[in-house]
């Protein structure tokens, strides 16, 4: 059965889960929840509500971390090998960060390869990290990965729609944003941003400082154009974005999707990762589902957890414990499937086995059967086959010389003067021969009885043998031919 994988986006205001399993044919829908916070008491409560429901208790677990809390730096090393990169990141980390690196869990992606690589760096200060790790190891869970937020919305938007252009992807919160700046099919940066939207108690208004609509997104718009010119100054983006995608709990928020297309004077769409990826739904769930609200979940869930392009700070001290459980359960899966197998060679042996056994019975009574008739004078068959053995040393013995019988004439000699003699127009079929070193005699069949005098008749103009006489000759009613026991003695 495959193994469900649920992805576990923990929002501002909400967690959104997605659970699905990966089969050969793309990924299949089983689950969606969302749960606020305000209404779940926080985030323990909101993940109990959740863990409640058995049927979200999944194999794997892959949750968010918020952009906020990781700080995130490019930088370029002159070495390609990702475990010497690895090695070194932490050291290189080490004086752009606010924490001593023994405090953070590290991590990287590739931006670029050529002579050198240029990478995004992550540093995760572990008791960000811890907090999640605990959560779910109350619950009797793990996280396989902890990856940073929106970024795996963004890698599938890029991989999954080939867009070799300029994108910005924005995950909008009601106090945070995260944007993925991404040009070429990469991911250049990564910055989390003041949203400047807050949900008025109890209207779901909007509100800045002067009450103004037309100023609301304006220091959070202009955060997000200076990260983009900085990235255009410094050569990674080649020109500003051609599109820009929305997620998260605010991209439905039409005021601000108005204000960003008129500020930056190009389309602003909501990415739906369901519309992009192979993902089998049933209908209701389809019609149900709300792109903006559970993108980042579904996304989460479709992130591979080994070899895929992003962050994992479940590692370390907080790497998944739990392996032997897992083994333990492939184990039992194995042992299933090696039993089926044992099973099958065992039936296959048995059927091999009754098919031998009944062949070897069919050689035995057809070895009986030519022994019956080689020598009908023996009565007590016991082991005809030795019985046969026995008999043929006993005809050896009591003839003269190896090769030939008493006179120094071979059974290829009489046949093959037999042969000589007897014209081709009289064809006939030898069905016994027996010669014991003077006496000749053969039962033979042939078409009429004017072809056995004729037989007899050359036999007789031999040098070779004398006294040919005819002993009997019969009708053979199946076939309308004629019999014939044939005697000749040798000169």
């Amino acid at each position: 059965m495959p193994e469900k994988i649920l992805g576990l986006d923990i929002g501002e205001e909400s967690i959104k889960a997605v659970q699905v399993t990966a089969g050969l044919k793309g990924y299949q829908f089983l689950k969606s929840v969302h749960i606020r916070l305000d209404e779940a008491g926080g985030i323990e409560g909101a993940l109990d509500r959740l863990f409640a429901d058995d049927e979200m208790r999944s194999g794997i677990y892959i949750v968010s971390l918020p952009a906020g809390k990781v700080s995130l730096h490019t930088m370029t090393l002159p070495f390609k090998d990702r475990k010497k990169i690895g090695q070194t990141i932490s050291y290189e980390l080490e004086p752009l960060i606010p924490h001593p690196v023994e405090e953070v869990v590290a991590d990287f992606i590739v931006i670029d390869q050529k002579d050198t690589t240029e990478i995004l760096a992550a540093a995760a200060p572990k008791e960000e990290v811890a907090a999640i790790h605990r959560l779910f190891e109350e619950r009797h869970a793990e996280a396989s990965v902890i990856e940073l937020a929106c970024l795996p919305v963004a890698t599938r938007l890029i991989a999954d729609s080939a867009i070799e252009e300029s994108v910005l992807v924005l995950d909008i919160g009601e106090s945070e944003a995260t944007g993925v700046f991404c040009d070429g099919g990469k991911v250049l940066q990564i910055r989390s941003f003041p949203s400047g939207v807050k949900r008025s108690a109890g209207r779901g208004t909007v509100k800045s400082k002067d009450n103004e609509p037309s100023s609301i997104f304006e220091h959070f718009l202009r955060e997000v154009k200076n990260t983009l010119t900085f990235l255009q100054m410094k050569g990674k983006m080649t020109s500003g974005p051609s599109k820009i995608f929305l997620t998260g709990d605010w991209a439905l928020f039409s005021p601000l999707r108005e204000e960003m297309e008129r500020f930056f004077s190009i389309p602003v769409e909501v990415a739906d990762i369901a519309a992009t990826e192979n993902v089998e739904f049933d209908e209701t769930a389809r019609e149900n589902w709300n792109p903006a609200l559970m993108n980042q979940a579904l996304a989460l869930a479709l992130r591979e957890t080994k070899k895929a392009v992003g962050f994992n700070f479940a590692a370390g001290e907080f790497e998944p414990k739990r392996q032997y459980e897992k083994a333990k359960k492939e184990f039992r899966w194995v042992a299933a499937l090696l039993l089926i197998i044992l099973l099958a060679f065992g039936f296959d042996f048995y059927l091999d086995y009754h098919y031998d056994k009944s062949y070897a019975k069919e050689l035995k009574e057809e070895i009986r059967a030519v022994f019956s008739e080689t020598c009908p004078e023996v009565t007590r068959i016991v082991d005809p086959l030795q019985q046969l053995r026995v008999k043929i040393a006993e005809g050896k013995k009591s003839k003269a010389g190896q090769g030939s019988i008493g006179t120094g004439i071979t059974v290829l000699d009489i046949l093959k003067e037999t042969s000589a003699l007897v014209p081709e127009s009289a064809q006939f079929l030898i069905t016994s021969f027996q010669y014991d070193g003077t006496l000749v005699t053969i039962k033979g069949e042939t078409d009429n009885f004017n072809t056995v005098d004729t037989i007899k008749n050359h036999l007789a103009e031999s040098k070779m043998f004398k006294n040919v006489t005819i002993s009997s000759a019969a009708l053979v009613k199946k076939e309308s031919r004629v019999g014939f026991n044939l005697r000749m003695e040798l000169i």
